[in-house]
């Protein structure tokens, strides 16, 4: 019998060659031929063979032409395959599915009694699907500890000649990640913008899929929010001092820009009144509730001489819009004393204050006695009626400022070119004194106003009805 090794193959003796398949080996006496086609007729069998040592293959040659042409005799049996190989298939993560011969199985899982050649489907199941909290996609086979080329579903052959281990094949994976990215905004929380991969987005924003070891890119945004003015200063985890950092994200994982914030300054600070009367300084109360004070700070520069160091005049809470600096009075022009001065905002949530932005006036010092005097009383009563709209023409604002001699009920309209009321700006009764209010081009009904002309109409009354001053006056609205 020819020297085959019978460790992976079982022998069939017997001329008729029942049961031959396709893959068997039929044996002569001193001959072997590979069978690649089979046929009820035995001498219909097709073989492949090389016939003599070092002799040319034959492809495709029947049994009959092998036994009788050929002279080969008689075949002795027939020589097959055993079914001893296995493989066996994996996740490169522990657990999961695997998809085998068209079925799926637990991981790993090894399928026996495989024939040398013989093909077996296997597929990459767990792509796409979740396991232990991440979105798992498919990298790559390895074979063994070798890499391969195979897609997620393939076909291999049972090509190993080790049949004592199994050939083992490992699909393997990377995690898909949920990064969202948020801001720290104090007074805030977590609002704004932010940009993510260059494009901006609300925060905090959805979650964005990174498949490791990919990237992703995130920009923290300078933004005034409510008049707060926040700047970057790092972000967390990580520590980055850097506006605009790529991360590389090793888990789900939320990165937070952090800000630092800064009160922008009150709006339409204004500093003037009448002629030999105190300097009265008016704003606009902060939009941010946590703006809980303001500081009134003053620098003055005598006529001829050097600016001095600021001071503060005095803090007051919000709610207070206007402040009267009973130790300088208003003089007429540039010939006294250029003084200067900062209503300067303080921001409760981190204990900031807006950066100094100063207002100035031509005034002059007023004797310690007469401070002391007006101070005392509380209320310096101006000795004559007057409004003023500043600045005219403007945009976007003007700041009406008006003296009353008396306590009074006050009316300021603002009407159109055509006479259509477009605005009741005040309507109200107010004490003797210095007031102000602005006007931001707007509409009662909030809405902006196109450039042009328009008029106000002013009107103080007494509290019987009597007419006490009125006034009115043209403004230029430019955009």
């Amino acid at each position: 019998m020819l020297n085959i090794n019978t460790t992976y193959f079982d022998w069939y003796p017997g001329s008729s060659l029942s049961g031959i398949q396709y893959g068997d080996i039929v044996a002569f006496s001193a001959h072997a031929a590979y069978v690649v086609g089979t046929s009820q007729n035995i001498n219909d069998i097709t073989v492949d063979q090389v016939p003599y040592e070092g002799g040319p293959e034959q492809v495709g040659k029947t049994l009959y032409e092998v036994i009788y042409t050929q002279g080969q005799g008689q075949p002795t049996g027939y020589f097959r395959k055993k079914p001893i190989w296995s493989i066996k298939v994996q996740n490169g993560f522990t657990g999961g599915k695997v998809g085998v011969g068209g079925q799926e199985f637990d991981s790993p899982f090894i399928l026996n009694n495989l024939y040398w050649e013989s093909t077996v489907s296997i597929d990459a199941v767990m792509d796409g699907r979740t396991y232990e909290n991440y979105v798992r996609r498919f990298q790559s086979w390895s074979k063994d500890v070798s890499s391969t080329s195979l897609p997620k579903s393939a076909t291999v052959v049972i090509d190993q000649y080790d049949w004592t281990q199994p050939i083992v094949y490992t699909a393997n994976f990377n995690k898909e990640f949920n990064i969202a990215f948020q801001n720290s905004l104090p007074g805030v929380g977590s609002g704004g913008v932010i940009k993510v991969n260059g494009a901006q987005y609300n925060s905090p924003t959805s979650a964005f899929a990174v498949v490791e070891p990919n990237t992703i890119t995130g920009e923290a945004l300078y933004q005034v929010i409510n008049r707060i003015e926040y700047t970057f200063s790092s972000w967390s985890p990580g520590g980055s001092t850097s506006a605009s950092t790529v991360f590389t994200p090793s888990d789900h994982t939320t990165y937070t820009a952090n800000f630092n914030a800064k009160p922008l300054p009150p709006a339409n600070v204004a500093a003037g009144g009448a002629v030999g009367e105190p300097v009265h300084i008016t704003w606009t109360e902060h939009p941010h509730p946590s703006v809980t004070q303001y500081q009134i700070w003053r620098i003055i520069k005598p006529l001829g001489g050097s600016q001095g160091d600021p001071q503060l005049l005095e803090t007051v809470n919000r709610g207070t819009t206007s402040f009267t600096d009973y130790s300088c009075v208003i003089t007429e022009s540039y010939t006294h004393d250029l003084v200067s001065y900062d209503v300067r905002a303080y921001f409760s949530v981190n204990g900031s204050y807006s950066d100094p932005n100063y207002v100035s006036v031509f005034a002059n010092s007023v004797p310690p006695a007469r401070v002391e005097d007006q101070r005392a009383s509380k209320v310096v009563v101006p000795k004559e009626y007057t409004i003023s709209a500043y600045p005219n023409p403007f945009n976007p604002s003007t700041t009406f400022s008006y003296q009353l001699t008396q306590p009074a009920s006050v009316r300021l309209r603002l009407f159109d070119v055509l006479g259509r009321e477009v605005k009741l700006l005040v309507d109200s009764h107010k004490p003797a004194g210095y007031h102000a209010v602005v006007w931001n081009g707007q509409d009662q009904s909030g809405h902006a106003l196109p450039s042009g002309m328009y008029l106000y109409h002013f009107s103080a009354s007494s509290p019987d009805g009597g007419e006490l001053f009125r006034r009115s006056g043209k403004l230029l609205l430019t955009k």
